[in-house]
């Protein structure tokens, strides 16, 4: 009856645990996945790669009423919590059993912040100590807690995150009165990422946003992501598309098209790997990035001046910003001119250049490649700009 009762926790606390983003959506990396349980998560990373971890909430009684939350405060649904002991018994044994290959773990605050991380740490605690545990954890701050329980929590944890949920004060409060924006959620991530800063997480420092429930802004959004990335050295931030949930006062708002949060990870990776500034990304009149085109595209279409490249002469800075060359092409077409000048765009073609994007803005030995038609949407569609190709 126990180990039964322990199950019936694992497969609710499982599946409320999938609200929060870990990784990229499976969306974007469309991979046949099958699950032995809610429990296991597929975190895909940039290049397509998939681990599962075992991603949990320690309990889902919570204090708050965010307005969009399926652990709301007032809404009708079971509430369970593990133990500290039992969420570390049934994390081992899908580890032991080679089912996962790490922990996200994460937690809804019942009677206080503090209360909660401590009843994490204490998990973590039984598994790094107790049980000599070494592989992957990525764990939950919550908002509000003290910062000693930060520096004991990423002492055992390869990763911390905070959710910020929305880009600003304004945003939050469409989301949330329990919460505040810069006094509790942005002064909490600073504090995790200052921790950082002195004693390295292997796994870094993340955040994650709502997108699409509180009238927020691409422009807004991103310029945030900026910030975060440039003054406090994030690793990631993640983007969720807002998804209504039933007896929550959000459950009538339209669910954010999940081709939006696509384009804000495509201009998320200008941002962190191509050096683009929010100021040079092109939004439309609502503050949004364009949804027909991927942002690189836009950019380069909105700055002709800027084109033609000469392939042969170009730097790196100037090879990446051309549509349809990425990082590992361009550092390929580098590679390649110390011997030789190209001069066929099957050449670029065989360095991973997606010429028929590329050949509207570059010259090849001096000759100009005229595109023969628009770009395909399936093309236009290409994620994170050929970075892997």
């Amino acid at each position: 009856m126990k180990k039964q009762n322990l199950q019936h926790k694992a497969n609710l606390l499982g599946e409320l645990a999938g609200f929060d983003v870990t990784g990229l959506p499976l969306a974007i990396f469309p991979k046949k996945h099958v699950a032995r349980s809610s429990l296991i998560y597929p975190a895909t990373g940039e290049k397509g790669e998939c681990v599962n971890l075992f991603k949990v909430l320690q309990s889902n009684v919570c204090n708050n009423n965010c307005f969009y939350c399926a652990n709301r405060k007032d809404r009708d649904c079971p509430r369970v919590e593990f133990t500290p002991q039992e969420l570390a018994y049934l994390f081992l044994e899908y580890y032991k059993k080679g089912w996962v290959t790490g922990l996200f773990l994460s937690s809804a605050i019942n009677v206080s912040a503090d209360a909660s991380q401590e009843k994490m740490l204490e998990t973590l605690k039984i598994l790094r100590q107790r049980h000599s545990y070494r592989g992957y954890i990525h764990c939950k701050i919550l908002p509000g807690v003290d910062t000693g329980l930060i520096g004991a929590t990423a002492n055992l944890a390869d990763r911390l995150s905070m959710n910020l949920e929305a880009p600003n004060q304004k945003c939050l409060s469409a989301l949330s009165t329990d919460k505040n924006f810069h006094g509790e959620l942005l002064d909490g991530l600073k504090k995790i990422a200052s921790f950082h800063s002195k004693h390295p997480l292997k796994g870094g420092v993340t955040t994650q946003l709502v997108v699409g429930a509180a009238n927020d802004e691409d422009r807004e959004i991103l310029s945030l992501s900026h910030s975060l990335y440039r003054e406090h050295n994030l690793r990631r931030v993640y983007y969720s598309a807002f998804t209504p949930i039933e007896d929550t006062p959000l459950e009538n708002l339209r669910p954010c098209p999940p081709l939006r949060e696509f384009r804000l990870y495509q201009a998320d990776f200008l941002l962190r790997k191509y050096n683009f500034t929010p100021r040079e990304l092109i939004f439309d009149e609502r503050g949004n990035l364009h949804m027909d085109k991927d942002p690189k595209l836009v950019w380069a279409l909105s700055n002709m001046d800027r084109f033609p490249v000469e392939i042969n002469k170009a730097s790196f800075e100037e090879l990446i910003r051309v549509p349809g060359i990425g990082r590992i092409s361009a550092r390929r077409i580098l590679d390649m001119r110390k011997n030789t000048r190209l001069k066929e765009l099957e050449q670029l073609r065989k360095l991973g250049a997606v010429t028929k994007r590329a050949r509207k803005f570059m010259t090849l030995d001096g000759k100009y490649y005229p595109a023969k038609e628009e770009p395909r949407p399936e093309i236009d569609k290409q994620l994170f700009l050929w970075e892997e190709i």
